[in-house]
């Protein structure tokens, strides 16, 4: 079944509190990315507040410019138009709380319980659902804009995902073993992340922090980061208030990282714990 904008924009201008920060829904049936078309509409003088969804993609990016497998009629690829009441300087801060809107959204409407992997991944069994990327530009005099864009995979059987995601990537209806109404759990989504948005506009950021800390299944394990610049191995501890994730080293010392890419090790614990090595190289 394809997914209603009518229904969902209905559902947003029926509650106050979703309605001041989204009360449009557009879909579109097939789009380059739903991110370019929301950039795309902010440059062209769109207000905020508008969901802009799309039944397949054919650009979809996640981060660092990786690809997003985006068939048609099965999935939810969503982008949030906003221009949000905080400094530029905080809009980072939207993905953690992007990612708590989500998994609060989809445990109330399947009952699942996701975790997240910092950065911006849904998992669930050490599996990617979903995963978040946001984008911006400068707007002249206007609040700069602020595209929160989502990809979840819903309703794909196993088999459909190409080969080289089968081993780490999986769908809602593949965990829960049956089809999921994508225009009801897109109106969850919504009203999660709206409820996120309210409590950064509001100065809640420590709320939002730690419930990321508390859905985080990063934290506790060894991971390998990777940066531009360098490959290192250490134990996720905390997310700091920034969002930033702190790793603890082989030699007790501790790195911040606001961007990498973070690979979950098989052994977990605290580096205090066990004998260990740090590990680190740097990339040419």
């Amino acid at each position: 079944m394809n997914i209603n904008a009518d229904k969902i924009t209905a559902f947003c201008r029926a509650h106050s509190e979703i309605r001041e920060i989204v009360h449009e829904a557009l879909l579109f049936d097939e789009v380059g990315s739903t991110n370019d078309i929301a950039l795309e509409m902010a440059s062209n003088g769109m207000p905020e507040g508008i969901a802009i969804l799309a039944e397949s993609q054919t650009g979809g990016k996640g981060r660092l410019d990786r690809s997003w497998f985006s068939p048609a009629g099965r999935n939810i690829y969503l982008s949030l138009l906003l221009r949000p009441a905080i400094q530029v300087r905080e809009y980072p801060l939207f993905s953690p709380a992007t990612a708590v809107g989500l998994v609060n959204g989809i445990r109330e409407f399947t009952g699942l319980a996701l975790g997240i992997k910092w950065p911006n991944d849904l998992v669930i069994s050490d599996k990617k659902v979903g995963g978040i990327l946001l984008v911006s530009s400068l707007s002249g005099d206007q609040t700069a804009p602020l595209v929160v864009g989502v990809g979840l995979n819903v309703n794909l059987e196993p088999s459909a995902f190409p080969e080289e995601l089968r081993e780490t990537a999986t769908s809602l209806k593949a965990v829960l073993g049956r089809e999921i109404d994508r225009t009801g759990l897109i109106t969850a989504l919504i009203e999660g992340v709206v409820a996120e948005i309210h409590h950064l506009q509001n100065g809640e950021v420590l709320t939002v922090m730690d419930a990321v800390r508390s859905h985080c299944v990063t934290l506790g394990k060894k991971v390998r980061v990777s940066t531009n610049r360098q490959v290192f191995e250490g134990w996720a501890e905390t997310i700091e208030a920034d969002g930033g994730l702190s790793i603890r080293l082989g030699d007790q010392s501790r790195r911040k990282i606001l961007i990498g890419d973070i690979t979950h090790l098989r052994e977990t614990g605290s580096p205090s714990s066990a004998v260990t090595q740090s590990t680190i190289s740097t990339k040419n």
